[in-house]
């Protein structure tokens, strides 16, 4: 009872402190910003949020299991974050076009994290820790730059990269993990750290 107790504690702080994060602003871009926050707590929830174009934000936050969060955001300012808590969660980001930037961090065990962006300042982060998550980023192009950070046990990570000023940094530390990276031109710069394996 009193690990479950500090588990909710850390979940919490967590949340308290992405959610500071999210509300920032460290993207200020135009007069009429889009926003957009999900929170759920629970288990089977999906969660979906559209941006079309304007100054973009959003932020998805759930507890529980099986949950699954979607962020789609087309053009302009751009900006998103999920963050799940529990087992067998997924969360997928799709961005298309201008100033990007996506951060997804799970906590719990047989989890998936998936990043797809196309196109200008591009930075992706993605965070795991737990045990069999899995966490896949694929970038077409601009300047780029990708982090997949995971750590417990028996993870997989798969990061594709097509074109631009590149520069991807990732570790894993752990037992059992696996990684697959791809890249196909311009700046690179990839560092690549494995503990544990």
């Amino acid at each position: 009872m009193r690990h479950t107790n500090k588990n909710h504690i850390i979940s919490m702080v967590t949340l308290l402190a992405l959610g500071i994060f999210a509300l920032a602003s460290p993207l200020v871009h135009a007069e009429t910003p889009t926003e957009a926050y999900i929170y759920q707590q629970g288990d089977y929830n999906v969660g979906t949020i559209r941006q079309d174009a304007q100054d973009s934000r959003a932020a998805q936050y759930q507890i529980g299991s099986d949950n699954t969060g979607y962020i789609y955001q087309y053009g302009e300012g751009n900006y998103s974050i999920q963050f799940q808590d529990g087992q067998s969660n997924a969360a997928f980001a799709a961005t298309i076009g201008n100033n990007n930037t996506t951060i997804q961090t799970q906590f719990g065990t047989d989890n998936s994290l998936f990043i797809w962006q196309r196109g200008h300042d591009n930075v992706l982060f993605q965070n795991q820790i737990g045990s069999d998550n899995r966490a896949s980023a694929w970038v077409w192009g601009s300047r780029n730059t990708v982090t997949q950070n995971q750590i417990g046990s028996g993870h997989a990570s798969r990061v594709r990269i097509v074109g631009d000023n590149n520069a991807v940094d990732h570790i894993q530390f752990g037992s059992g993990t696996e990684l697959t990276l791809a890249h196909f031109g311009d700046g690179a710069a990839i560092s690549v750290f494995r503990f544990g394996l």
